[in-house]
């Protein structure tokens, strides 16, 4: 037996072993237990922060009640960590409770002294229980902050031109029992390196009100609510890349409570989120790094600091880059899944990378069966290999080595059926598959991204060059709005460092004209013209393979690509080693 070997929910119902299934083993005891309806209603307003609190609480049967002897306990509960959300830390002398036909009701008020320092949030929690045996929990409740604040947001993300302006809207509620001073705030949290926060600037108002960059207080009673916007405007017109700005509401009578919304704006880019989900090993770090070798940025959402991405965000994005890592893949649930499956319909691109992720479930649901389209897997089998498929557009050519980082040895293998195309396998069977249905595309891999080679000689089989692949098969979003193709671009070079070759990615806009491309030195001279040509608007990709116009094989160095067509011009940056 390994795991948790024992436990108990009400004293009602054990459960002897879970091992690895924690969740799966113990959930539908807790589903059984929460679907049974209580005859007493409990409600609360109170406080509690650092030096005490109170709490008056009413107990009321809404129907007839059975039990003889009942007593309410009162525990103050602490955040104490995002790991550890929520651990008892102070519980009341227990209050005995009798109730008996529908409308009886009782009230108890506690007061609580807090004699240590809080970490964390403070909350309490009431328990009503019965004590004639069996033991169980009759009725449960949070008591209501009287300060508290929350923000609602439709959009986190948005894709604008050189010198444009991304707009987002969010409500701000006065989400306490108190009247409430509400202070807001907006900062930029994130800009590219070189670009301050005066040539990408953040403002925001109250709708109808002037832009603000200071802090402005708003006097909201409980339930009350404030309509804003927020902007981030491009005074720079010269730089691509992505921020993040943050908009902040503190409540003045409990400062600690405060609530955040963060929008992404991605300045002649594709928005692109990465979802780190590894139980905070921070390997984001390498999907990061493998990002800006292909000239892209992403918001990086850490699941342990920010909770998970609700189905509203992921709809911002173009494109969702999901790790699990060396995490277990149980934080992953139905909840998430069902924001996927959104996403999906709603023709989003998905590459989700977890080794433990097939492992993890029960059998196959909705998202496995109608969008992966997996029939069946193999637990646990993994393969230090992986093999492309022949014509593949991602694998085309790939033997990744899995052995950097995070070595796969947990990984599945599956079956899967059309319309999935299976991408890669291994020893044990296929670990790679891709899908597109409609609008969206999904990329399915049980290895770990960050177990693949990251060394740029190692071409095609290293990080830059999957990752490249996946977002190339993705296809371009960047400058495409309402179907017209607006400005010139280079989007990425992959791999970038490269040897011997590599692929510039880039769009024309709409009446170009005539295209060129060509490749500089650090002295500006040309080296190589790869295009001269007409071009149709869109997405194109021109490949080089490290050489001069004569033929002749460059030296290892730094070079320049130049994009010119319609009186514009785009540069990037490009490293050959040999």
């Amino acid at each position: 037996m390994s795991g948790i070997p024992e436990c108990n929910f009400d004293a009602v119902s054990e459960v002897v072993g879970a091992g690895s299934t924690v969740i799966n083993t113990y959930r539908p005891t807790i589903l059984t237990r929460m679907g049974i309806p209580s005859p007493v209603t409990i409600t609360s307003a109170g406080y509690v922060m650092e030096g005490g609190g109170t709490i008056t609480a009413k107990f009321k049967a809404d129907a007839s009640v059975s039990y003889t002897h009942m007593q309410a306990q009162f525990v103050v509960i602490e955040e104490v960590s995002p790991t550890y959300p929520w651990t008892a830390m102070e519980v009341a002398t227990p209050v005995p409770i009798s109730l008996s036909a529908p409308g009886d009701s009782v009230v108890v008020t506690r007061n609580f002294t807090i004699d240590w320092e809080p970490s964390g949030d403070l909350q309490v929690v009431v328990f009503l229980e019965n004590t004639s045996g069996p033991f169980e929990i009759i009725n449960s409740h949070l008591m209501p902050d009287p300060f508290a604040v929350s923000m609602a947001t439709a959009v986190y993300a948005d894709e604008i031109g050189y010198g444009e302006t991304a707009t987002y809207t969010a409500t701000l509620e006065n989400a306490g029992t108190a009247l409430d001073t509400v202070t807001v705030s907006v900062a930029q949290d994130e800009l590219p390196d070189g670009v301050s926060s005066t040539d990408w600037e953040a403002s925001y108002r109250e709708v109808g009100g002037s832009w603000q960059t200071g802090p402005t207080e708003f006097i909201l009673d409980p339930s009350e609510t404030v309509d804003l916007e927020v902007r981030m405007v491009d005074n720079l017109g010269t730089v691509q890349g992505m921020c993040v700005t943050s908009l902040t509401s503190t409540s003045g009578g409990n400062p600690s409570r405060t609530a955040l919304s963060s929008f992404g704006t991605f300045v002649d880019l594709p928005s692109i989120l990465l979802v780190a989900d590894d139980m905070g090993w921070g390997n984001e770090s390498h999907w990061e790094t493998a990002l800006a070798n292909n000239g892209y940025s992403a918001w990086t959402w850490v699941t342990e600091n920010l909770g998970r991405p609700n189905a509203a965000m992921l709809s911002s994005y173009w494109a969702v880059l999901w790790t699990n890592a060396n995490g277990n893949a149980f934080a992953f649930t139905g909840q998430d899944e069902m924001a996927i499956m959104d996403y999906l319909d709603g023709g989003g691109n998905l590459y989700l990378a977890s080794m433990n992720f097939l492992s993890s479930r029960l059998s196959t649901g909705a998202f496995i069966q109608d969008y992966l389209h997996i029939t069946s897997w193999t637990d646990d089998v993994g393969d230090l290999y992986a093999y492309g498929a022949s014509g593949d557009a991602v694998s085309e050519g790939m033997e990744l080595h899995l052995v950097y980082g995070v070595p796969p040895t947990s990984a599945d293998a599956f079956v899967a059926t059309a319309p999935s195309e299976v991408s890669f396998t291994g020893t044990p069977g296929n670990v790679g598959l891709k899908v597109k249905e409609g609008d969206s595309k999904v990329v399915f891999h049980t290895f770990p991204f960050e177990s693949v080679s990251f060394f740029e000689a190692d071409y095609p089989n290293n990080r830059d060059t999957l990752l490249g692949r996946v977002l190339e098969w993705f296809g371009e979003a960047a400058g495409v709005d309402d179907g017209t193709v607006h400005r010139l671009a280079i989007d990425h070079v992959s791999p970038n460092p490269f040897n011997p070759v590599t692929r510039i990615a880039f769009t024309v806009p709409e009446s170009a004209g005539r295209v060129t491309l060509t490749i500089h030195n650090v002295n500006g001279q040309v080296v190589r013209s790869l295009v001269d040509a007409e071009y149709p608007a869109g997405p194109a990709v021109a490949v080089w393979d490290g050489m001069d116009d004569a033929g002749k094989g460059l030296a290892t160095g730094i070079y320049f690509a130049k994009l010119s067509a319609g009186g514009a011009d785009a540069f990037t940056k490009m490293t050959l080693l040999k």
